[in-house]
């Protein structure tokens, strides 16, 4: 490996002053410094007091929560906080709304000031230009050092590398999982690499032969390699443990070993294997076939989805298009393209030449060019089988793949109830632009729609700490309708636990997580007669069927309160506040049980009615998220 010459220093990610005119959309904000026109309220300011509460409810009205009096500044200002931290992007225009109040002299968020950490691992100045970030003049990087001053990555998430093996390297060998080996006949359990060396002619006729390649151990150091310990690199997340999943060997694999691989490490059952102990949260493939994808896969990707679970996998490095290539084509996942030291779309990339759109399609370094600019990380000693440790420089989209599933990991470390389907979408909506010309810029499905950036995403992790995302399920036997008011709970429901024959509808909203914004909570009550959920934002239902059931019985003709699931809104006169969405209320009796469903639009309430079912109106109010 040849040397870069690197000058990196520590720098803060913000212009250190603590009130910061120019909101960036991506800044946590704690809360707002204000000082107010009245020289009696700048009088309290200076003698550390706040305000009354004639004044601040006019801007409370404004942020739409109680705000709360943490300190004075010595210029007369007044600092509060918010309930939760808030992003820039949903504070600016409530930011230029108070600054019309009368009474208000100056108003700033305060937005967060932080240093950047740099770990002191000694191949990641000259090396690990894919870790840094655009403020430090590395534009193609993800910004993982932007996130680790927040997160460095949490022991309770865990990743399935679905691969060759994973060795147990140094950088990460005490957070490796007991994994499986499902290259091997019969299967058995383990997970590490003996090697997937081959002999000439060994895989097809003129094929050379080929050393090991310690894919699955290079993979990993990228995700998980441990920072700041002052030898080798450091990888995306620090703490993360890693499920190693061997599907992969000499010659290839099989698809009938890829989703019996696949299906394990999600922790649902395979004939003749044991029921994987530790499922993933998060999937990383970097393997790619050409062609559509196989029914049987796509089926697998399906219920592995229904867990909960983000799949990410590699675009492949044929220079052809993301739609010929398996698993990159199959419905669910997240394909990542790589990219290089510029952000810029590598040589050997496929890309989303085809797809009009760019869902499901993220952008990452992958390496390119000289050696120097591919992506250093973990391997094993020997050209044949494992003989010790050591690191690498190489490039490929498998390379893309691991950065993106180590940011969402950081990711679930902030927020661990975030489910597959919210990394998908969250993952390419707080990438980073492409730079100004470069071929991903100037065509704007090509490359997806940015670099994946770990700051950005990590902020919005903290951001949707305030949501519950509901799911909504419907029993094609019973005909009745549920809702799942967690990760967990819907892939319960998805494995068989609240009985068979339930599906996910499609229809989801999201709720608050807490009592802000003025939302009440919704009690749940469950009736095992019906089979039935019922939810009430209204105290005084709440109340009344918790009367009617006064030890809190479960039989066939009680209401069972279970607590609170979720908070919404109460509607007023038959409607939701600004910037909530409706819940519409339908009950039926279905062969003489009661079954309600909590429509998501007015069109299928509508829909319902004219099925027979009884409309009861808007019942709750719900978040609205802006894209």
């Amino acid at each position: 490996m040849t040397k870069q010459s690197v000058t990196l220093r520590s720098e803060p990610s913000n212009n250190p002053q603590l009130l910061n005119p120019s909101l960036s959309p991506t800044a946590i904000v704690n809360g707002i410094a204000v000082r107010f026109k009245d020289q009696k309220i700048q009088d309290l300011a200076a003698e550390n007091l706040p305000p009354s509460d004639e004044i601040m409810n006019e801007l409370e009205s404004i942020f739409g929560e109680k705000l709360i009096f943490s300190q004075s500044m010595g210029n007369k200002t007044h600092i509060f906080r918010f309930q939760a931290p808030k992003s820039g992007k949903e504070l600016t225009e409530l930011i230029e709304q108070a600054r019309m109040l009368p009474s208000i002299d100056q108003i700033e968020a305060d937005i967060r000031v932080k240093m950047q950490s740099i770990p002191n691992d000694p191949l990641f100045d000259p090396y690990q230009w894919s870790m840094k970030g655009q403020g430090q003049g590395y534009i193609g990087g993800i910004n993982a050092t932007g996130a680790w001053d927040t997160t460095q990555g949490d022991s309770s998430t865990i990743i399935a590398v679905v691969d060759t093996g994973v060795n147990p390297h140094p950088e990460f060998a005490d957070r490796l999982l007991p994994g499986y080996d499902f290259f091997v006949t019969p299967y058995a359990p383990g997970g590490s690499d003996p090697g997937d060396w081959t002999a000439q002619n060994e895989c097809d006729d003129n094929e050379p032969a080929e050393e090991s390649s310690w894919h699955g151990t290079h993979v990993t150091g990228i995700i998980a390699a441990q920072g700041n310990n002052d030898i080798g690199m450091a990888g995306v997340n620090w703490n993360t443990k890693i499920l190693p999943v061997r599907t992969l060997g000499k010659c290839g694999s099989s698809l009938s070993d890829m989703i019996n691989g696949t299906l394990w490490a999600a922790g649902l059952p395979v004939p003749g294997v044991p029921i994987n102990p530790y499922p993933a949260q998060i999937m990383n493939l970097s393997l790619s076939g050409e062609g559509v994808c196989p029914p049987l896969y796509q089926e697998v990707i399906n219920r592995v989805l229904d867990q909960g679970i983000l799949i990410v996998v590699a675009a492949g490095n044929k220079q052809g298009d993301i739609s010929q290539y398996f698993p990159g084509n199959c419905d669910g996942v997240l394909t990542t393209i790589a990219t290089n030291f510029n952000g810029d779309a590598t040589s050997y990339t496929n890309l989303n030449v085809i797809n009009p759109n760019t869902m499901g399609i993220i952008a990452a370094p992958g390496g390119d060019g000289s050696r120097s600019l591919g992506i250093i990380s973990t391997i094993s000693i020997g050209t044949t089988v494992p003989e010790g440790f050591s690191y690498s420089l190489q490039i490929g989209t498998s390379e893309s793949v691991p950065h993106v599933v180590g940011i969402a990991s950081l990711m679930l470390a902030i927020n661990p109830e975030l489910s597959g389907i919210e990394l998908n979408s969250l993952l390419p909506a707080t990438s980073r632009d492409f730079p100004e010309g470069t071929l991903c810029a100037q065509y704007n499905n090509l490359c997806g729609l940015g670099i994946a950036d770990a700051e950005n995403a990590v902020q919005a992790a903290t951001t949707f700490k305030k949501y519950t995302l509901i799911y909504e399920f419907y029993n094609s036997s019973s005909h009745d309708y549920l809702l799942a008011t967690s990760k967990a709970q819907m892939a319960a429901i998805n494995r068989g636990e609240a009985g068979p024959n339930w599906q996910l509808t499609g229809n989801l909203f999201y709720a608050w997580s807490g009592a802000t914004n003025g939302a009440q909570s919704v009690c749940q009550f469950y009736n095992q007669g019906a089979n039935s959920y019922f939810y009430t934002v209204n105290s005084g239902d709440c109340n009344y069927l918790q009367s009617l059931n006064p030890t809190n019985a479960v039989a066939n003709d009680l209401w069972t309160y279970e607590g609170i699931s979720f908070y919404a809104l109460s509607p007023v006169n038959g409607t939701c506040p600004n910037s909530s969405d409706p819940i519409y209320q339908v009950y039926n009796l279905i062969q003489g049980r009661v079954n309600h469903r909590f429509a998501t639009s007015l069109e299928e309430y509508n829909s319902m009615i004219a099925q027979g079912w009884l409309g009861e109106g808007i019942t709750m109010c719900v978040a609205i998220i802006s894209s």
